[in-house]
């Protein structure tokens, strides 16, 4: 006879869950049952009442004095009208037409004859609507009078006999049914109380069992889970202090099984990764050391400073004011108080500073055009992406160039990622240099001996890659004679901002 093999931990686990939620839940389905019901039932009365409880009085009011002052001669009678004035002036009071409101009481009343089930309220709400058809006769028996000369005493003989008489039996029949109705509440309350004390008994003892079961079954699957638990927990901790060689052997079925191969795995792969880490972090360092000696370009800030002197020199404040104002942003970008990412609003900034110092230093030979969607300004970037690439634009597009040239530095969405675009009508590269460039940026030439360019767009590429992903970087468009094109490729990174930062694009 072949033993039965023992469940999976999930299933274990799935068997524990359904003990517990299949009766939870129907006691859930049977409570809810009961409540939508009882709630259906209390909000049909209360709406009935709500309903009603304009005709205890305000109806009584409103028919009287609106048929007095059809009697005394203020009003005329008009079923085609909803309201009544007393004489022409714009400060007559408006009266509410009784045809009017006697046609709005017997459609309520009969929509609530549909809706009644107590024999009582039922009754009540018939002996209203039958006092609305004689009230209607005898409002029309007065119009008749009033048209044919009837004497003044006659019809107020009607109204006070008559009239009065049928609004106050309405009045009389709606209190009644607000009061049979009231009983109806009371009626469901206590019987929802009744059902309520079964819930809960029902509820207790399920609940009970549950944990009986819960609490016996859980000993078991603990006990089948902590023991080789606990063996990985010693096999963990020897790892913890750099041993890596003693392999784990823990006898155990399924997920355990499973888990135990897992970190046997893990800890060779371990070995692995460190050595890789130490060589990754080596990279790192000499990439921000290089980064860091890119920042600041001695001779750009030599030929800025030089050229501010000259401006001052030469009274020329504004211009003064105009490049120590973009030589101070161009650095604040630069230093950043140290963060590795700013919004694309301060990069955009930063280029534009920039270019405006350069423009002042080649302004014969180099216009620029910045437009960056503004949707896109709050989401973040690395610093110092696109100065390198613009930099590049003006060195060896630009400069090399007959004639006057333009960089464009544009960006937008598209595909749920971000594209940056610095694109330049300079002289442009031929095949060689281009194809020369695209190896010299995936890291097979050094980049020193590059015709165009230098170390800062293999820097920018080697940068994104290694915080967005092998799949983001530059991508390259050149034409000989025509100008070049660099594509940044990026991620949406929607970082919430801080207030300073969130100001400052709010500001521009």
């Amino acid at each position: 006879m072949t033993s039965r093999k023992p469940l999976s931990l999930r299933n274990r686990l799935a068997s524990l869950s359904a003990l517990i939620i299949i009766p939870l839940a129907a006691l859930t389905i049977a409570l809810l049952v009961i409540l939508m019901d009882y709630n259906q039932s209390y909000s049909k009365v209360v709406n009935n009442i709500t309903e009603v409880n304009p005709y205890n009085v305000e109806f009584e009011e409103n028919i009287n004095y609106s048929m007095y002052s059809t009697i005394i001669g203020q009003i005329e009678l008009d079923k085609d009208k909803d309201v009544l004035t007393e004489g022409d002036s714009k400060y007559s009071r408006v009266i509410q037409n009784p045809y009017k409101l006697i046609e709005k009481a017997r459609k309520t009343f009969r929509h609530l004859l549909r809706e009644c089930t107590n024999t009582a309220s039922v009754s009540r709400i018939r002996g209203s609507l039958s006092c609305l058809d004689s009230l209607e006769n005898v409002i029309g028996q007065i119009e008749t009078n009033i048209k044919t000369s009837g004497t003044y005493s006659e019809n107020y003989s009607i109204w006070e006999n008559d009239i009065q008489g049928l609004t106050a039996m309405i009045r009389d029949y709606t209190q009644e049914y607000i009061y049979y109705e009231t009983q109806t509440l009371i009626d469901l309350r206590i019987k929802m109380e009744a059902r309520t004390n079964t819930i809960i008994l029902m509820t207790a003892g399920m609940l009970a069992l549950i944990l009986f079961i819960s609490v016996m079954s859980t000993k078991r699957i603990i006990g089948s889970v902590t023991k080789p638990i606990d063996a990985l927990c010693k096999a963990a901790k020897r790892m913890e202090h750099g041993d890596f060689t003693e392999e784990t052997n823990i006898e155990a079925v399924d997920e355990i099984s499973v888990l135990t191969d897992s970190f046997n795995g893990m800890r060779s792969e371990i070995s692995r990764l460190i050595e890789d880490i130490k060589g990754e972090q080596r990279k790192l360092r000499d990439t921000e050391l290089k980064l860091l000696q890119a920042q600041i370009n001695p001779h750009f800030l030599y030929n800025t400073l030089d050229a501010i002197v000259w401006l001052a020199e030469d009274g020329q404040n504004r211009k003064v004011v105009n490049m120590t104002t973009s030589l101070s942003e161009f650095f604040r970008t630069v230093l950043s108080q140290g963060k590795d990412y700013i919004t694309i609003k301060e990069e955009e900034t930063h280029v534009h500073s920039y270019l405006s110092i350069q423009q002042f230093r080649y302004q014969d030979i180099m216009e620029y055009e910045i437009s960056i969607d503004k949707e896109l300004y709050q989401y973040r970037i690395l610093k110092m992406v696109l100065q390198p690439l613009v930099e590049n634009a003006l060195y060896h597009g630009i400069k090399n160039k007959r004639g006057k040239g333009k960089i464009w530095v544009r960006g937008y969405a598209s595909a749920g990622i971000i594209v940056l675009e610095v694109e330049d009508n300079g002289i442009g590269m031929t095949e060689d240099q281009l194809a020369e460039l695209r190896e010299k940026i995936k890291g097979k030439e050094n980049p020193q001996t590059s015709a165009r360019g230098g170390f800062g767009l293999l820097n920018v590429e080697e940068r994104i890659q290694m915080n967005y992903g092998k799949q983001y970087g530059l991508a390259f468009e050149s034409f000989y004679g025509k100008g070049t094109r660099v594509t940044v490729r990026i991620p949406k990174e929607n970082v919430p901002l801080s207030k300073e930062n969130t100001q400052r694009i709010e500001e521009n």
